[in-house]
C-alpha cells in the first residue's frame, strides 16, 4: 500500500512530473500485462491508491529541501521539485516529525532481540535510509522492511540500486545469482515478492490483503517471532476495505514483543465538521475512500480496535496534541521551524493536525496480556487538559460516545437551544479574516480579509430585516486602504470607529489606521509598531472619550510582540505600561468588563504554543501621558486556551466564540457564555464562568475559524469564516447554499431565572394620580416613591411652544452651551460628548433633524456661581409657565429650574440629592428609575452620582442587570414627575425634539451640605463626612499588616452593608 497526499495536484501518471524518472515509467509490471482497455475494477482501485504516492513524495521532497539537513532522497524520487505552500510543507514536517519521534525512541528500546522495523505501504518514502545514514550506531541490529505493491517496490528498487549513496548503506545485496549483485529479483518467470534482500534492508512487493503471502516471505527470511517489531503505517491502511486493514492488524498482533505506529484521518467530531467533510469529500473524488475511518472515526475506536486486535495497550492523539507536546516538539524545535519559511495559517494548521491521529500500540511479553491501560511510549506529559485542579465536563460526539474535551470547568447549564436565520447579504466574495463594521442597527459591513484570489479591500453589505428604521447608509472605507488581513476595526460610538493595523504578508505588518466620523473615512495617527492579529477593545480613560485598547500581536517578520498602546482622540497612541509582563501573544481575545477594566484571554506565543492563562486588567493614570495597566491573573474562570476567537458582549452575555482550542472544540463548546446569568458589562471579572450555548444550525455545521461576529440589538451575526482545508483546494464551506448559511443570526435566549430583567416583565410603572391641593401632594411625597401628577396647569407653554415659538422668545442668535453627543446615549463616565456653544437657532433645527443634542439651560448671569433659574434666564418665557398651586411646596422651597431641551438623545443614569419634579412641556418621555439601594449596582464611582450603564439599550454595551427594583414612567404633554431623593433616572425622549423644565426643591430642614451646589447633586452632609471617616479608617489600619488590615476592612465593610440593610427595614 503507498502513501497518500492530502496536500497535492492531482497526477493523472504514475510518475507525472514530480516523480520517479521515465525510464521506471516505461518498465512493465512483475504480474504481466493486461489490457488497458479491459483493467479488472479492482486493479483499477489500487492503481488510484498507488497515485497517491506520487503526490505525497513531492510534498515530502519539499519539506525535505527546506527543513532537513543533507543527505537527502526524496530527491531520487522526484524528478521535478515543487515548493509546496507553508501550510502543507508544515503539515507534512509534522507527520514526518511524528514518524520520526516513534521510530526514534523505538531504536533507543533496550533489547537483547533484533529489531525489526516493517513499513507497510511505504510508497517511495526513504526513511531506512534516513536511519542508516544519520543513526548508524542505533541501526546495528536492526532491519528495515519496506511493504507496498509489486510495481511500486519494483521501481523503488530500481531507483536504490541506481544510486550509490544509497546502494552502499545497504551491501551486500543478497540474491540467488551466485555471480553476484543483480539490479533486482525481478526476472522472468520469478515469484519471489523479495525486490531487494539484504541484512540492513528488505524490499517486499506484496498486496497487503495477501497475508499469507506476507507472513510466509517475512517468517522465512526473519524469524519475527523472535525479534522485537515495529510496525509504522502512514496513512496506508486506511484504503483498505475494513475487513482487510483489521485482519491485518490481527496478523502484526500475533508476534509477542510488537508495536505499532499508526498514522492515518481520524475525525474528532464527526463527518459533519465542514474539514471532515472537505476531507472525506477529497478523497472521494481521488477515488480513494478513507474506508477505515467511517468504521473508526474517533482516537477512542481506534484504541478499542487494536485492543480487541491482541494489544495490551493503545493510546491515539491527533498531530496537533504532538504539536504542543514539548515532550515531542519542544519549543525550540517549533522555534527553529518558524525560521524556516514565513507562517500564518495557524487555524488551519491545526484543523489538518486535528484531523490524523498518531496510534501506538504494544505487545509485549512483560506486560500482562488484556490490561486496559491506555499507554504511549511517547513520555508522559501534563497535558493542558490533565491538571488535577482543573475538572473536566464530558461532551456527547456523534456516535454517542463520551470523550473528555480540553474545556475545564463543569458548564451548569446551557443557556438556551437557538436557531439561526437568513440574513440579507450583497455578497460580492467569500472572505476569511476580515473585519465587521457597524453602519447601524440593522447595517453592517464585512471588510477586507482574504478571499478565494486573495486579500481584499472591499466591504461585503449584510442588512438585518426589521431592525431599526434609519436610512440604509453604508459608508465603506475607500478603496485607497490597502487590502488586509487580520486588522481589527473597534467602536467607539454609534458615530465613530477606528480600523487598526492588519497585515499583507506574514513578513509585512502594517501601522495604517483610519477613523469612520460620521460617515466620512480619515487617516489618522500611525501606531507606533506594525501590528497584525492583535487584539482591541473600547475602555474609558480618566475623563477623556472613549479610546481603543490594544495588546499583543505580531509585527514586522512574523515577530510577537506584548506591547499595550492606547489610542484616543485628540492625542493619537500612548504606549500602556503594564505591571506585569505577559509572554508576547498574538491572536489573544479582548473585552471590557466595564469602563476601564476587563479581560484578556488565550493567544498563542511564537513558537506556536496556545497561552491558556486570563487575565483581568484596569486601566489607570501613569505617569505623564502614559496610562497604566494592572494586571492580575484570573483563577476563578477556567477555560481551554484559545486562539483566534471572539470575545464580545450581547443579550446572552459575555461570548467567547469559535477559534481553535488544544484539541477540536466540540459543537457545544464553539460558543461560550462567559458571565453565566451575569448580563451587565459591568459584571466582575470575578463573577465569570462559563456556559455552553448550544446553537442548531441544523445539517450544516458553521466553521467558527476566521469569522467575524457584531452584536445588534438581540441578535447576533456572525459573518465570514472558513478555512483551506490543506491541499483540498477549497475553501469551507465550499457550496452557494452553504455560503449563504454561514451568515446567521442568533436571536438572543431568554434565561427564564432572569425574566425580572426585560423591560416590559420586570418594570413596574410609576404611580398616575391627580391632586387637588398642596396637602395632597406633600402626602404622596412622605411616601417616599416618585409618581406622575396629571391634569395640571402649567401655563400656556403646554399649547404654544412651538419651533418657531420657542426660537422668537429665546432669540435665534443667543449662544447656548449645548452636549454634543457621538451616539444616541450620552455616557457621563465615559464622556462621549462635547460641550459646544453654538446659536439657539442652529441647536433647535439639528435636534429637530434628529442630531443627538441636549441642552441643560445654566444661570444666564453667573453660569458658574449661580444655579440655574427659568424665570430669570429666559424672561420673555416666564409669562408662559409657571407651577400650580398643588405644588406649593416645590414653589417655596425651590433650588433651581433648568429649561431641558434635547435632541433623540438619553441622559445619563444618575441620582440627585434634592427632590425634584419633572415638567413636560413638548414631546413624550420615557424615564426609567431605581431607588437608592440599588445605586450599588450600577458601579457609580465613589465620589460619583452618575453611572456608566446604558438601561434603554443594553445591546450597545452588554446586557444590563436591572438590579432588584425598576421602575417606568411615560411622561407626556403636562405630565409632572415627582424624582425623591436619590432616586437614579435616565430619560429618553420617543421624540426628535423634547421641552421640559425641571424644578429642585428641598424637602428636608437639614442635612444638605454647605457651601456652593449648583447642580443640586452634591451628596448629603452625612455622607461626605462619613467618606472622610472611612479615610481615616483605612490610613490606621495601614500600619497593620496588609493581610490582617484587609480582614478588618472587609469585616467593617460587611458590617456598614448590613447596618445599610437593617436600616432599610426601619419605620419611616
Amino acid at each position: 500500500m503507498s502513501q497518500d497526499d492530502p496536500i497535492a495536484i492531482r497526477m493523472k501518471d504514475h510518475v507525472a512530473t514530480g516523480s520517479v524518472g521515465s525510464g521506471a515509467q516505461a518498465r512493465a509490471p512483475a504480474l504481466g500485462t493486461r489490457s488497458q482497455n479491459k483493467k479488472p475494477s479492482k486493479t483499477k482501485a489500487d492503481e488510484k491508491v498507488m497515485d497517491t504516492n506520487s503526490s505525497s513524495i513531492v510534498s515530502k521532497r519539499s519539506v525535505e529541501r527546506l527543513y532537513f539537513e543533507k543527505p537527502h532522497y526524496f530527491r531520487y524520487f522526484v524528478q521535478k521539485p515543487i515548493r509546496r505552500s507553508p501550510l502543507i510543507n508544515r503539515g507534512y514536517w509534522l507527520r514526518m516529525h511524528a514518524i520520526e519521534q516513534t521510530v526514534s525512541k523505538f531504536l533507543k528500546e533496550p533489547s537483547e532481540k533484533r529489531k525489526v522495523i516493517l513499513n507497510l505501504g511505504c510508497g517511495y518514502d526513504p526513511l531506512p535510509f534516513q536511519y542508516l545514514s544519520k543513526y548508524p550506531e542505533d541501526c546495528q541490529e536492526v532491519t528495515f522492511v519496506d511493504v507496498d505493491y509489486p510495481e511500486l517496490m519494483f521501481k523503488k528498487a530500481d531507483v536504490i540500486l541506481e544510486q550509490s549513496d544509497m546502494k552502499d548503506l545497504i551491501d551486500p545485496i543478497q540474491s540467488k545469482n551466485q555471480n553476484g549483485p543483480v539490479p533486482s529479483l525481478r526476472k522472468a518467470g520469478q515469484v519471489s515478492p523479495f525486490v531487494i534482500r539484504s541484512e540492513k534492508y528488505v524490499g517486499l512487493g506484496c498486496d497487503l490483503r495477501n497475508i499469507a503471502q506476507l507472513n510466509k516471505a517475512l517468517d522465512e527470511k526473519l524469524h519475527l517471532g523472535s525479534c522485537l517489531i515495529l510496525c509504522t503505517a502512514e496513512v496506508s491502511i486506511t484504503y483498505m476495505d475494513v475487513a482487510s486493514a483489521d485482519a491485518l492488524i490481527r496478523w502484526v498482533a500475533q508476534y509477542n514483543d510488537v508495536r505499532f505506529c499508526l498514522l492515518e484521518q481520524v475525525l474528532p467530531e464527526g463527518q459533519n465538521h465542514p474539514f471532515a467533510q472537505k476531507m472525506m469529500q477529497h478523497f472521494e473524488k481521488l477515488g480513494t475512500p478513507l474506508n477505515c475511518v467511517r468504521k473508526y472515526p474517533l482516537l477512542k475506536d481506534q484504541e478499542i480496535r487494536f485492543l480487541q486486535a491482541g494489544f495490551h495497550t493503545a493510546k491515539g492523539r491527533t498531530l496537533w496534541e504532538l504539536w504542543q507536546d514539548p515532550y515531542v516538539t519542544g519549543p525550540e524545535v517549533r522555534r527553529r521551524i518558524n525560521t524556516v519559511e514565513p507562517f500564518d495559517e495557524w487555524e488551519e494548521f491545526a484543523l489538518f493536525s486535528s484531523h490524523y491521529l498518531v496510534l501506538e500500540a504494544r505487545k509485549s511479553s512483560a506486560i500482562a496480556p488484556h490490561t486496559h491501560e491506555l499507554e504511549s511510549f511517547v513520555p508522559k506529559k501534563q497535558s493542558f487538559d490533565q491538571r488535577s485542579n482543573t475538572p473536566t465536563f464530558p461532551a456527547i460526539h456523534s456516535n454517542g460516545m463520551k470523550t473528555t474535551p480540553s474545556v475545564v470547568r463543569t458548564v451548569a447549564r446551557d443557556l438556551s437551544e437557538v436557531h439561526y436565520q437568513m440574513v440579507s447579504s450583497e455578497v460580492k466574495s467569500r472572505r476569511r479574516f476580515g473585519a465587521m463594521i457597524r453602519f447601524s442597527d440593522s447595517l453592517v459591513g464585512l471588510h477586507g480579509g482574504i478571499g478565494n484570489e486573495g486579500r481584499l479591500n472591499t466591504t461585503d453589505r449584510y442588512e438585518l430585516a426589521g431592525i431599526g428604521a434609519e436610512r440604509k447608509i453604508m459608508c465603506n472605507p475607500p478603496l485607497n486602504i490597502q487590502a488586509r488581513v487580520y486588522h481589527t476595526v473597534t467602536d467607539l460610538d454609534s458615530f465613530r470607529c477606528l480600523l487598526i493595523g492588519g497585515r499583507t504578508s506574514p513578513d509585512n505588518a502594517l501601522r495604517g489606521c483610519w477613523l469612520r466620523r460620521s460617515g466620512q473615512w480619515t487617516s489618522v495617527h500611525e501606531l507606533p509598531i506594525p501590528l497584525y492579529r492583535h487584539c482591541a477593545t473600547t475602555v474609558a480613560y480618566g475623563t477623556e472619550h472613549a479610546g481603543v485598547l490594544v495588546f499583543g500581536g505580531r509585527t514586522t517578520g512574523g515577530v510577537v510582540v506584548n506591547s499595550w498602546f492606547f489610542w484616543q482622540e485628540p492625542t493619537g497612541w500612548d504606549e500602556v505600561l503594564p505591571t506585569e509582563m505577559i509572554t508576547p501573544r498574538f491572536g489573544a481575545a479582548i473585552a471590557s468588563t466595564n469602563a476601564c477594566c476587563g479581560l484578556l484571554l488565550g493567544g498563542m506565543t511564537e513558537e506556536g504554543a496556545l497561552c491558556d492563562e486570563i487575565w483581568g486588567w484596569t486601566i489607570e493614570h501613569g505617569p505623564g501621558r502614559n496610562p497604566k495597566l494592572r494586571l492580575h491573573l484570573q483563577h476563578s474562570l477556567r477555560i481551554a486556551p484559545r486562539m483566534g476567537s471572539c470575545l464580545i458582549w450581547s443579550t446572552a452575555g459575555l461570548l467567547l466564540i469559535g477559534g481553535i482550542s488544544n484539541s477540536l472544540l466540540p459543537s457545544g463548546e464553539e460558543i461560550l457564555s462567559l458571565s453565566n446569568g451575569h448580563y451587565g458589562q459591568d459584571t466582575e471579572v470575578d463573577m465569570l464562568a462559563p456556559a455552553s450555548l448550544k446553537v442548531d444550525f441544523g445539517e450544516d455545521r458553521m466553521l467558527f475559524v476566521g469569522h467575524a461576529v457584531v452584536a445588534i440589538g438581540n441578535t447576533l451575526l456572525l459573518a465570514g469564516g472558513g478555512a483551506v482545508c490543506f491541499s483540498f483546494d477549497m475553501a469551507i464551506p465550499p457550496s452557494d447554499s452553504m455560503e449563504q448559511k454561514r451568515h446567521v443570526v442568533i436571536p438572543a435566549p431568554v434565561d427564564p431565572s432572569r425574566q425580572e430583567t426585560t423591560e416590559d416583565n420586570c418594570s413596574e410603572r410609576v404611580s398616575r394620580v391627580t391632586i387637588k391641593s398642596a396637602e395632597d401632594f406633600d402626602h404622596l411625597i412622605e411616601q417616599g416613591n416618585p409618581f406622575v401628577v396629571e391634569d395640571l396647569d402649567l401655563g400656556i407653554c403646554t399649547k404654544q411652544w412651538t419651533v418657531d415659538e420657542l426660537t422668537r422668545k429665546v432669540g435665534p442668535n443667543r449662544l447656548v452651551t449645548v452636549h454634543q453627543a457621538r451616539s444616541s446615549h450620552m455616557n457621563f463616565q465615559l464622556k462621549d460628548f462635547e460641550y459646544v456653544k453654538k446659536p439657539f437657532s442652529d441647536f433647535v433645527l439639528a435636534a429637530c433633524n434628529g442630531s443627538p443634542e441636549y441642552l441643560r439651560s445654566l444661570s444666564t448671569d453667573k453660569p458658574a456661581e449661580e444655579p440655574a433659574r427659568f424665570h430669570d434666564d429666559f424672561p420673555d418665557l416666564q409669562d408662559q409657565f409657571h407651577l400650580p398651586k398643588q405644588l406649593q411646596t416645590v414653589d417655596q422651597n425651590q433650588h433651581s429650574s433648568p429649561l431641558r431641551i434635547s435632541g433623540p438623545v438619553n441622559m445619563w443614569l444618575h441620582y440627585d440629592v434634592m427632590a425634584n419634579v419633572l415638567c413636560q412641556i413638548v414631546g413624550t418621555k420615557v424615564v426609567a428609575l431605581y431607588p437608592p439601594m440599588d445605586a450599588v449596582h450600577f458601579k457609580i464611582p465613589p465620589g460619583s452620582s452618575s453611572s456608566h450603564v446604558n438601561v434603554f439599550h443594553p445591546d450597545k454595551r452588554g446586557h444590563v442587570d436591572y438590579a432588584r427594583h425598576h421602575f417606568k414612567a411615560v411622561i407626556k404633554v403636562g405630565d409632572v414627575l415627582y424624582i425623591p431623593p436619590l432616586w437614579l433616572h435616565s430619560v429618553s425622549p420617543l421624540d426628535n425634539l423634547s421641552v421640559s423644565i425641571n424644578v429642585f426643591f428641598r424637602n428636608m430642614s437639614t442635612g444638605y451640605s454647605a457651601g456652593r451646589d449648583i447642580y443640586g447633586n452634591r451628596d448629603f452632609q452625612a455622607y461626605e463626612n462619613g467618606r472622610k471617616t472611612l479615610e481615616k479608617i483605612v490610613k490606621s489600619i495601614d500600619r497593620l499588616p496588609r493581610d490582617v488590615g484587609s480582614a478588618y476592612l472587609v469585616r467593617l465593610g460587611e458590617e456598614l452593608a448590613e447596618l445599610g440593610r437593617a436600616h432599610q427595614q426601619e419605620p419611616k
